[in-house]
């Protein structure tokens, strides 16, 4: 199995594909995947795949017919090698997707590389013709005779070329490349080869970044007992969008905002990200969910672990940054209390449990609406929450989910973890009664997690939200005397004043305001989102709000009596005076000293 990738107009954001098979047989089915591993919708990449042609090694025309959405059937007659040629239209920068423009190619393989079925298990070769001056990253090994470090060497003039060898298709598509005018760092962790590739601009430090990148590899390694690659590649993309990441085995995608890496919150909210997909080596990607054992491309894999694998992900990748040293106890506290806040305020919370999330995880995370908050809970959050619980349950029972998670590896990564392989383990521990109470209360069932934190010197606080922008995390502000009425709805924070959600039975539902409403004004006159803060704030519960709003170019007027606001905003802090005890449990913990309170 034969690929060779081209990209001889990038501007045309058209990447040129030539497979070349051996032995086709009479007939050869191919077939592009509807789904990336890591990202569990069903994306449809076959949409962007055009003008698939064949022939065979003389050059005589082979027919082709399409089968289905993703599949194409070539009439290979017995000849000896199938040359497939097709186009991938690549212009979506996402981390699940594949992009390409003047300045680089980046090649997420499962939107690109059509399989062969029944020849997926054989060894598969990739050949990469990059433009003059580009340079090709990518974590698989170099092929035999190919004669160039892909972790350093660069383009010199049109039409040369990299091979890589991939054990099988599996793998091909796992490895992720940075075809382009990137920057490129190598360097070192625990006798292995790792190397940043960043494209996009925006100020950058890639010296410091790598030295902090090698903490996190480092920390793993030596939690999970070694590297279990040959070598690890970090692809970094800045832009004007969001954040995201994508694991792959021995590689990541990480994308940023352009000044996400040279200002101190955001840079430690991009080691986060760093971290959280690197602990993926392990916990996805080594270990995974036995019904993805074997993986199948061609439709959605269904488990109820993904709370495991993201939300105890989440978890270490927090966690981490205290451990390193390369973030203060503080700014996890922060986040802590974030979460728990966020967590807090979703009806949803309430009707979903962790297992339902993760099972259909396929039609309701990746496909939010305004009804989510109402209906649903983030595996991702509620996962790390719980995580945390457990991982306190431990500590009191003489153990640690540290422990746990190497035992699950330990155990699980060789044949798949079953859907019940978490809770075993665990009950070796705990014991089955409390670990099945455990999992009854907070992974089949759907209980507020509300993590106790004495044992380490914390606190949980709760109090009522101090503006439309306010996350939690923090105590509340000390002229927070004004008590400002509550309706139960979220805002945009754009230019125009839209309704984002409404709380399932709150003041707002019951009154008829619906999300999509932009709202004009209050009490006859112009309001913005600060000013119907204001309002809000000086009418107080038991007053009622007079918005006009504009619903599908129609305009009304709607009546909002409103309610005293509920206690959902969370903060953690030390306690004042922590016992010994609860000092060494808080740095076994964190592996840090406890802070000091007034600081």
């Amino acid at each position: 199995m034969h690929y060779k990738v081209s990209m001889p107009e990038p501007h045309g954001h058209l990447f040129r594909v030539e497979l070349t098979v051996d032995r086709p047989g009479d007939a050869l089915v191919l077939g592009l995947p509807v789904w990336s591993p890591g990202s569990y919708l069903v994306r449809e990449f076959a949409r962007h795949i055009e003008g698939v042609v064949a022939c065979d090694g003389s050059g005589q025309s082979l027919g082709v017919t399409r089968l289905d959405k993703h599949r194409f059937r070539v009439a290979a007659g017995g000849a000896a090698v199938a040359l497939v040629r097709y186009g991938v239209f690549a212009h979506e920068l996402t981390v699940r997707t594949s992009h390409l423009d003047g300045t680089h190619g980046f090649i997420n393989g499962t939107s690109v590389f059509m399989y062969a079925e029944g020849r997926e298990r054989e060894a598969h070769l990739l050949e990469v013709i990059a433009p003059a001056g580009w340079r090709v990253a990518c974590a698989l090994n170099p092929a035999a005779g190919a004669g160039r470090d892909p972790f350093v060497d660069r383009a010199e003039t049109p039409g040369e070329r990299w091979l890589f060898a991939a054990r099988d298709y599996d793998e091909l598509v796992d490895s992720p490349l940075e075809v382009g005018t990137h920057e490129l760092v190598p360097f070192d962790a625990l006798g292995k080869g790792h190397a940043i590739a960043l494209w996009g601009m925006g100020g950058v430090d890639l010296v410091h970044l790598a030295q902090d990148v090698r903490c996190i590899v480092e920390h793993f390694g030596a939690l999970m007992g070694g590297l279990p690659y040959a070598r690890y590649l970090f692809i970094v993309h800045l832009s004007a969008g969001t954040r995201g990441g994508l694991e792959h085995a021995s590689s990541s995608t990480i994308l940023l905002r352009r000044g996400d890496l040279s200002s101190r919150g955001p840079y430690q909210d991009a080691l986060q990200l760093f971290a959280h997909e690197f602990f993926h080596v392990w916990n996805v990607k080594g270990l995974r969910p036995a019904a993805f054992v074997p993986l199948n491309y061609t439709r959605e894999q269904y488990t109820r672990l993904l709370w495991w694998f993201e939300g105890v992900t989440s978890y270490y990748g927090e966690l981490a940054l205290v451990r390193m040293h390369l973030a203060d106890p503080k700014r996890y506290f922060r986040h802590l209390g974030e979460e728990l806040t966020a967590l807090s305020r979703l009806p949803g919370t309430a009707k979903m449990s962790l297992e339902e999330a993760s099972l259909i995880a396929w039609v309701k995370h990746y496909r939010p609406d305004e009804n989510t908050p109402n209906s649903a809970v983030s595996y991702y959050r509620k996962g790390e929450l719980v995580a945390l619980a457990l991982d306190l349950a431990l500590r009191r029972a003489g153990s640690s989910l540290d422990e746990v998670v190497r035992a699950v590896c330990a155990r699980y990564t060789a044949r798949g973890l079953p859907e019940d392989g978490i809770e075993c383990v665990v009950a070796e521990t705990l014991g089955p009664e409390p670990s099945r109470a455990f999992f009854e209360q907070y992974v089949r069932g759907t209980g507020m997690v509300g993590p106790s934190l004495e044992d380490v010197g914390l606190r949980i606080g709760w109090r009522r939200m101090q503006g439309f922008d306010d996350k939690g995390g923090t105590p509340p502000k000390p002229d927070s005397s004004a008590q400002p009425g509550w309706i139960g709805a979220a805002f945009a924070s754009g230019p125009r004043f839209i309704v984002m959600s409404v709380s399932e039975e709150g003041p707002a539902w019951r009154a008829g305001l619906y999300a999509g409403d932009e709202i004009i004004a209050e009490g006859g006159l112009r309001v913005d989102r600060p000013g119907l803060w204001d309002r809000m704030c000086e009418c107080g519960p038991g007053k009622a709000l007079r918005l006009t709003v504009f619903r599908r170019d129609a305009l009304l007027e709607l009546q909002i009596p409103m309610e005293e606001a509920p206690a959902d905003t969370a903060w953690v802090e030390p306690i004042p005076s922590p016992s010994p005890e609860q000092k060494a449990a808080f740095e076994s913990w964190c592996g840090t000293p406890f802070p000091d309170a007034d600081r």
